[in-house]
């Protein structure tokens, strides 16, 4: 509430990211909602469902899944964390499938990572610290935005955490859409498209109401799973296995 007694305006962010459009209308429906004069509850609101959708802070785009709440972060992050056989978490797996997609050409030439013994040796101890430094930073900028999953697996579960958070802390687009076979899908992307999807199987839904669909849901029946990483969107990208 303000001073004066009158209710505050409700902030609502405008998702954005690299190549991804909103709906035409989702700008006015979010400025009505952060109208200072909230809708009495004998106001028309032609779709409660859409309103819910951008109150959660969610992209509105022609597939998003209206009428479905998004999974809180405690989940994502269990669904993330979930571990096989090998104590490898879903996060991990996921990662060293998915690195290589945004490394540079020059990142998959084995020379990048060596420099022949001969050179260094024939070098002072500066010069050949600078070369090491010089190619340390190559190499950090051929590993991409993912990075590389080296070392053991408590090594590599670890690093992973580290993306887990690097992109829900700089997250500016969220939605939640249909995939093929009712399957939910929830993707978190960063301003330059890359980010993280989760999904939560709704099949078989003919028989049932969204309503009792989404209590039944809300248990370990149909826990969240996490799908992977994502790269920006880009013409073509399928064909190309989504490297930029």
């Amino acid at each position: 509430m303000s001073i004066d007694g009158t209710a505050s305006p409700t902030t609502l962010p405008t998702p954005y990211c690299y190549n991804m459009l909103e709906h035409p209308s989702a700008t006015a429906e979010r400025l009505r909602l952060q109208s200072t004069s909230p809708a009495s509850p004998g106001d028309n609101i032609s779709n409660p469902d859409l309103s819910t959708h951008i109150m959660h802070g969610l992209a509105y785009t022609v597939g998003s899944a209206l009428g479905c709440s998004p999974p809180p972060v405690t989940t994502c992050l269990e669904a993330f964390l979930a571990e096989n056989k090998a104590r490898l978490t879903a996060g991990s797996r996921a990662w060293s499938k998915h690195s290589h997609r945004s490394q540079s050409k020059t990142a998959e030439k084995d020379d990048l990572r060596s420099t022949t013994e001969s050179s260094e040796k024939a070098a002072t101890d500066d010069e050949a610290h600078e070369k090491r430094v010089k190619r340390l930073h190559a190499e950090e900028e051929s590993a991409g935005w993912w990075g590389v999953p080296s070392g053991p697996v408590a090594k590599i579960n670890e690093n992973s955490i580290h993306l887990f958070w690097k992109v829900m802390n700089n997250a500016t687009w969220r939605n939640l859409h249909w995939l093929p076979h009712q399957v939910l899908a929830y993707e978190v992307r960063v301003p330059a498209g890359y980010g993280m999807r989760w999904s939560q199987d709704w099949s078989p839904i003919q028989e049932t109401t969204m309503a009792s669909r989404q209590l039944e849901i809300s248990g370990k029946e149909n826990p969240w799973t996490f799908r992977g990483f994502l790269e920006p969107q880009m013409e073509n990208g399928h064909e190309v296995g989504w490297r930029h």
